[in-house]
């Protein structure tokens, strides 16, 4: 499956400028070479040429690199586009990055109002332009797993990690990120130290994902983002991968390790609002200012989902520009190469999941700010369309194989039966987990609030009727808010003094809800915050407070949960049945089982109590065949004899989880 600007890349320079002005200026290609001797800076960058691109096609201007003058010999090049400025700032003449460029180079860029552009760099070897890292080396394509390597949905365990949160520096006395998709790598690679793992001694000999079984990846941001040290939102070049976090080298090597693993790459896309070039070359194309007065009658101003009555419903761009996603122009078609009538945003966005998803083997996708991005036939289109690149790169492999997840947190699940989405960030949950681990209720009573907590299936407000639907979190990265922070500081803020039970708790509950679990980096062993939630993006992961026994027990806890996620297809199912609530306390002691019938069934028993249950045993009634002899608890990885299958005593704040179930 190709898409034609792609293709036309490779052997010119290509710009594409939709509903440009007959009488505008014709764009330059500024071109020139780097002194590769460190440190580069403007003074070591010698410019070669500046010439005009030309079109052929409307609104696509070219340049063969062959056509240059003096002619180009083979090697790496570092280049911008001149244009006439199109942004209410009315800049006049600037040089900006090329908008598809697969890699920049902030060590030397040029001054657009207050936005660096960095220099795009290409290689040109053969007559033809070839995408490379800002040193020259030519990054391969990640390896395509076979069907059986890839997890299904219903079955995947995903960790959600900033990838500068892998390692930390201290300056001073303060933890600042400084991790790369070479760290990540080192978590799932007991081979590889990663770029600041060599001297961490938990890190440097364990690979602690691969330890951990997660089975699914998701990345935040990978693509190209303006600040540094920050989770990379504020997306600026997204067909290039971060500056900061590494080569597209390093993150192809990071997938085919974990794809070894048959973990799943996910990452996540900012649509709702970018920092990119065309803010310059074409900004009435491609953006909207949802506040400017010329765009009081435009209904694309407002969020979905919103009553359009005040400014707290407009879409927010958060330092970058909403994206116009309504207009529609006859131009150059990005796709399929001919002239019609296109919606620019849209063109833009598929070409960057397309190249995303062949050259770095994206497995899922997490959509950001969806009400921020407000236009369902968008959204739809997209992920139509990145569904389709998946089955030409794997063969037409199952749907399950799939998934593109939305994060939209009032929950509006037309977005799934409308197509638009395959999966929402089921935010009910974690306002559901965080009471009941206290005791508390969130919704009408403490049993409603449990039920609808295992199985997202009953919730009145948000019923969804497939667990693959739903991503459920104890915490995500957003832990800024009313009970939002590490479970760490939200227990301590609580007054739980026995932090290891308490957790285990929670993450027995986790993952054994219906719903895809995510856990965010660092919860597996209960790190905790160290920063004021105001600096939350800069607060990364300390993989080394791991070692500490109790934190590792949690770790191995969690390990053996995830296990039993990945693997027991009771787990997969979306049956949920509850055999036991106790009145006589207060209805906090619980048991439900989870699959479908005839399946080897999983049978959660949970004290919601201070109290263990009084004398040696605790009866369970409706319990599911009884009389068999090969029942086990699995978190304490014991058989449970005959006679007491349904009937062990429980801990205060205990829950165990049985089943005879074993692999095959």
């Amino acid at each position: 499956m190709s898409y034609d600007l792609l293709e036309r890349r490779k052997s010119k320079f290509v710009l594409w400028i939709p509903g440009q002005a007959p009488n505008a200026r014709t764009p330059q290609l500024v071109l020139g070479t780097l002194d590769p001797s460190p440190p580069a800076t403007v003074s070591t960058y010698n410019q070669i040429f500046r010439g005009p691109l030309t079109s052929t096609i409307k609104d696509l201007w070219e340049l063969d690199p062959i056509d240059i003058n003096p002619s180009l010999a083979r090697g790496t090049y570092h280049y911008w586009f001149e244009v006439q400025d199109t942004s209410p700032e009315n800049l006049g003449i600037v040089q900006v990055t090329d908008p598809i460029a697969y890699n920049v180079d902030y060590r030397i860029s040029r001054l657009t109002g207050d936005k660096k552009q960095p220099a795009s760099v290409i290689k040109f070897r053969d007559g033809k332009l070839w995408p490379c890292d800002r040193d020259g080396h030519e990054p391969r394509q990640v390896t395509v797993p076979g069907p059986r390597d890839i997890p299904d949905n219903n079955h995947l365990v995903i960790y959600e990690l900033p990838a500068s949160w892998a390692r930390y520096s201290t300056v001073g006395n303060v933890e600042m990120d400084t991790g790369t998709f070479t760290d990540v790598q080192a978590l799932f690679d007991s081979g590889s130290s990663g770029d600041h793992f060599r001297s961490v001694a938990s890190v440097a000999k364990q690979a602690i994902l691969s330890e951990l079984g997660v089975n699914a990846l998701e990345l935040l941001p990978a693509a190209d983002a303006r600040p540094t040290g920050q989770w990379g939102y504020a997306t600026a070049n997204y067909f290039a991968t971060d500056f900061d976090l590494g080569t597209a080298t390093s993150l192809a090597k990071l997938v085919d390790v974990i794809h070894t693993k048959n973990v799943r790459f996910f990452t996540d896309v900012v649509m709702a609002f970018g920092h990119d070039p065309y803010v310059y070359i074409a900004y009435d194309q491609f953006h909207i200012d949802p506040k400017s007065p010329k765009e009081f009658g435009n209904n694309e101003r407002w969020q979905s989902h919103t009553p359009h009555t005040d400014d707290n419903q407009l879409r927010d761009g958060y330092g970058g520009r909403s994206w116009r996603y309504v207009q529609s122009t006859n131009t150059y078609d990005p796709e399929s190469g001919i002239v019609k009538d296109v919606h620019p945003s849209w063109a833009f966005h598929k070409g960057h999941v397309h190249r995303w998803m062949s050259d770095f083997g994206v497995g899922g996708l997490r959509l950001d700010s969806v009400n921020n991005i407000a236009n369902y036939d968008f959204v739809r289109s997209y992920k139509e369309h990145a569904l389709s690149v998946y089955q030409s790169i794997h063969g037409n492999p199952p749907g399950s194989k799939f998934l593109v997840i939305g994060e939209e947190l009032s929950c509006p699940l037309d977005l799934i039966q409308t197509g638009c989405l395959n999966a929402l960030w089921n935010e009910p949950f974690q306002a559901r987990i965080r009471a009941v681990i206290l005791g508390e209720s969130s919704d009408n009573d403490f049993e409603s609030t449990v039920r609808q907590m295992v199985d997202c299936r009953g919730d009145p407000n948000h019923p969804f009727w497939d667990g693959a639907q739903a991503i459920n979190y104890i915490t995500s990265h957003d832990t800024e808010g009313y009970r939002k922070e590490r479970l760490y500081n939200f227990l301590s803020s609580n007054r739980v003094f026995d932090m290891e039970r308490r957790a285990k708790f929670a993450f027995a509950l986790f993952m054994t809800a219906v719903g895809i679990p995510m856990i965010f980096a660092g919860e597996e062993f209960l790190d905790q915050q160290d920063r004021d939630t105001s600096d939350k993006q800069i607060d990364p992961v300390n993989y080394e407070r791991k070692s500490e026994d109790w934190r590792s027990r949690i770790f191995n806890y969690v390990s053996t949960l995830i296990y039993l996620r990945k693997f027991c297809p009771a787990l997969g199912d979306n049956d949920t049945d509850f055999i036991h609530v106790d009145s006589s306390r207060g209805g906090k002691i619980m048991a439900w089982k989870r699959g479908a019938p005839g399946r080897e069934p999983v049978v959660v028993v949970a004290n919601f109590t201070d109290y263990d249950t009084p004398g040696s045993e605790y009866f369970v009634p409706n319990w599911p065949e009884r009389e068999r002899g090969d029942w086990r608890e699995v978190t304490q990885g014991r058989n449970v004899p005959a006679e007491w299958v349904g009937r062990e005593p429980l801990m205060h704040w205990e829950v165990k989880v049985y089943t005879y179930w074993k692999e095959a």
